[in-house]
């Protein structure tokens, strides 16, 4: 079964589950009254059950068994244009307690074409007046672990948060369960939560439902997790997560023999809030070399090369690893270098969810012009962060590096000047005797002038080539627009590959950064921190025509569709060659 968004239909796989025969005990309640009747049901799903034995019960010396019946029913269902049959038998047993306390009722064992099928045991508390009626819980977020305190039925939509009070900027992990005892043939995500206030890590959407099974509370249901997410506040308060809405629906039984499938009922799920309370970041002790981490870090800076000539620019590169709020981190601040100038750094980021974490890099390259000759120094760094186990700040130090830089007057004279520097030395002098002053152009040939014209085009490319070497390090934008056509070339065919694999959320975030990383470098837009809205109104106010800031904005909207449950591109080839021609447009 597949989860989708919007009101498109979809077509319906029979629910999956783990193996061909399911075996799974429950009871009809764990709490029961000393004499009071405790029923429980040995289920036996899977094809062509018929000659199923009947299960081994376990010793039962707290119970009494009054009687055992058994139930058996199929269930007709289209699978990949097939008829599948799936039968389902159940063993009831009735079991009378003998003393109040707390007792448990054993695994069951099945035998059944070699294999052996245990269930898991179930406990059972007695007490010794009648047991309380099953009263319906009220409407609130269960706590993790628990979803059975807020099913109240046979089906619902649970939203859980692993903590309920963090600090501003602190990871909390948000899944969205459906537990149902019903047969369920579609299922539409009609509303997705809103988490506003936050910044969010996508760790799982489900693009296939695919069920397991579990007793909760004595009761056995079958659960799928829909989505799961990191979320990192950006600000302080009691933050509301707005409920997850869905509509199911849920298979009737047939009326006739006739009606294979029977009818559907569609019902709106609709989760419970969640509050998170977040506490602010102390202001007590707070380091003025916090760039806004929280979690736990280590950094490591290095340089790509310890030596430059004519200018050349050397790279420090500074790496920021760890577990926490990694996308959040604001660059470190570079201490003055006598003698370098340190351009604005390129900044490269990865992260995944690594045991209940997300856990990564953040990467800053620095470009470091040098202006004098000579060995250079660069300090060490010191950043701090916020260390929410610990809760408090905690400070990180790097080492001083050096690299040596030579013959750099040039490149810095003709940086500064932008050209070729006119001296009088460059002026001939003016011979005053003018009457013995003749014309060479009869006696000399103008094969004499060669040399002369090929120096002079010599020098004129020689002077091209140090402008334009002496543009890349001062003019950023200039150094960006140069490489973002080898760019997009490498890029497209990474989207193409992807696009040949099938491997379309990779397809479409492969031609994301082809858009976003071609916008950035032609228009000189640091887009790392813009949406989709703010690129399309930049490149507007950069006079882009109305038709192709409409063309891109409809590309990035599709590419987004990556981040949407179960929603896939009709056409991605046709979406690819679009974005191709609106490229050579731009």
């Amino acid at each position: 079964m597949l989860i989708k968004t919007g009101k498109i239909l979809i077509l319906l796989n029979v629910l999956l589950f783990a193996g061909d025969l399911n075996f799974v005990a429950s009871v009809n309640r764990t709490e029961v009254g000393l004499g009071e009747p405790v029923l429980l049901t040995v289920s036996v799903e899977g094809e062509d059950i018929g000659q199923v034995p009947s299960p081994q019960l376990p010793a039962l010396p707290d119970f009494d068994i009054g009687g055992t019946q058994s139930s058996q029913s199929t269930s007709i269902q289209m699978s990949g244009g097939k008829i599948v049959q799936r039968q389902f038998i159940n063993f009831i047993y009735t079991l009378y307690p003998k003393e109040i306390g707390e007792t448990f009722i054993g695994a069951c064992q099945l035998e059944f074409r070699g294999e052996t099928y245990r269930t898991k045991p179930i406990s059972i508390k007695v007490v010794k007046g009648p047991a309380q009626p099953t009263q319906p819980p009220a409407k609130m977020s269960p706590s993790p672990g628990e979803p059975g305190a807020a099913l109240g039925g046979n089906i619902k939509l649970v939203a859980t948060a692993n903590r309920k009070s963090i600090y501003q900027g602190e990871q909390v992990i948000v899944d969205y369960t459906l537990y149902t005892r019903l047969r369920l043939a579609d299922l539409d995500l009609s509303e997705a939560p809103s988490f506003r206030g936050f910044w969010v890590e996508p760790i799982f959407d489900a693009q296939r439902i695919e069920f397991q099974r579990k007793t909760i509370d004595g009761k056995l249901y079958d659960y799928s997790v829909l989505r799961k997410s990191a979320l990192f506040p950006m600000t302080s308060g009691q933050l509301r997560i707005t409920p997850m809405k869905l509509d199911v629906a849920v298979l009737q039984s047939p009326r006739d023999f006739f009606d294979f499938f029977g009818t559907t009922k569609t019902l709106r799920l609709e989760s419970d809030p969640l509050y998170i309370d977040v506490k602010p970041l102390p202001s007590e002790g707070k380091p003025e070399e916090f760039t806004g981490g929280v979690g736990q870090f280590n950094i490591k800076t290095s340089l790509d090369r310890t030596t430059s000539e004519a200018g050349e620019p050397i790279n420090l590169i500074v790496r920021i690893s760890g577990s926490g709020n990694i996308k959040l981190l604001e660059k470190p601040l570079i201490p003055s270098i006598p003698g370098v100038k340190v351009l604005e750094p390129e900044i490269q980021e990865s992260t995944d969810f690594v045991n209940s974490r997300i856990q990564g890099y953040k990467e800053f390259r620095y470009p470091l012009i040098p202006q004098t000759d000579g060995e250079h120094a660069i300090p060490g760094l010191n950043i701090a962060y916020f260390d929410p186990a610990e809760k408090t700040y905690q400070m990180l130090e790097t080492d001083e590096l050096r690299f040596t830089a030579t013959q750099t007057a040039a490149a810095v004279e003709l940086a500064q000047t932008g050209g070729l520097k006119i001296t009088g030395a460059d002026i001939i002098h003016i011979k005053s005797d003018a009457d013995n002053l003749r014309s060479q152009r009869q006696s000399a040939g103008w094969w004499l002038a060669l040399p002369y014209f090929a120096s002079l085009l010599g020098i004129g490319l020689s002077l091209l080539y140090r402008r334009h070497q002496a543009r890349l390090l001062t003019d950023r934008a200039y150094a960006r627009k140069l490489r973002s056509s080898k760019l997009v070339k490498k890029r497209l065919k990474q989207a193409e590959q992807h696009l040949k694999k099938n491997n379309h959320k990779e397809f479409h975030a492969a031609l994301s950064r082809v858009l976003i990383g071609y916008i950035s470098d032609r228009y000189n837009l640091d887009v790392g921190l813009l949406t989709n809205v703010d690129i399309v109104d930049e490149l507007a106010k950069r006079n882009v025509s109305e038709e192709i800031v409409r063309r891109l904005n409809d590309l990035l909207n599709q590419c987004d569709m990556r981040f949407s449950p179960g929603m896939k591109c009709e056409n991605p080839q046709e979406l690819f060659d679009e974005a191709k021609e609106l490229l050579d447009e731009l």
